[in-house]
């Protein structure tokens, strides 16, 4: 039967790809075969629901997860101390917890400056004040004036402030 047997088809899958549920296979030298995937599809859409402790699923049974709740501990926090950068958490009716705070502490010790309007932070980075200046008060004193140990300052659009110096006076004749 030898010369029957024909084992020189060495094709290759040219495309193999999946649209919508239509699976399609071709080869290199013809032959497509389309494979509709649609039976496969599952359309179960059932809702889970949880009712105080049952779980429920749409169209099925329930879970009661009440063994699965411990609601028995009602320890309270009794006290926090931080030592350094240790920072230790009491609880009642059970043991105290350190917890080590070393790698929040910063070594950042950057200064600020300012030049005109532009502050700057040592190591980089600028913000331009000028939109938060309000230049736009020019009001003149109307009112400078010492009457006994009152002193006056009044602005021409309002505002008087008097100022006792009674206590800046010299009693020694």
């Amino acid at each position: 039967l030898t010369p029957y047997l024909d084992n020189t088809d060495d094709q290759q899958i040219t495309d193999f790809s999946l649209t919508g549920n239509t699976l399609t296979l071709t080869l290199e030298n013809g032959g497509t075969q389309d494979v509709d995937l649609s039976g496969y599809v599952s359309t179960d859409d059932q809702n889970l629901t949880l009712s105080g402790n049952t779980l429920g699923i749409e169209d099925g049974n329930t879970v009661d997860l009440a063994p699965y709740l411990d609601n028995t501990d009602d320890q309270n926090l009794t006290g926090a101390t931080l030592t350094g950068t240790t920072l230790q958490i009491d609880i009642e009716n059970g043991s105290s917890a350190n917890v080590d705070l070393s790698s929040l502490v910063g070594t950042d010790d950057q200064g600020l400056s300012l030049s005109g309007n532009t502050l700057t932070l040592e190591d980089g980075g600028t913000v331009d004040l000028t939109p938060y200046l309000d230049n736009t008060d020019d009001q003149q004193i109307t009112d400078f004036s010492l009457t006994g140990n009152t002193l006056t300052l009044t602005l021409e659009n309002g505002g008087t402030q008097d100022v006792d110096l009674s206590g800046y006076v010299s009693t020694d004749d």
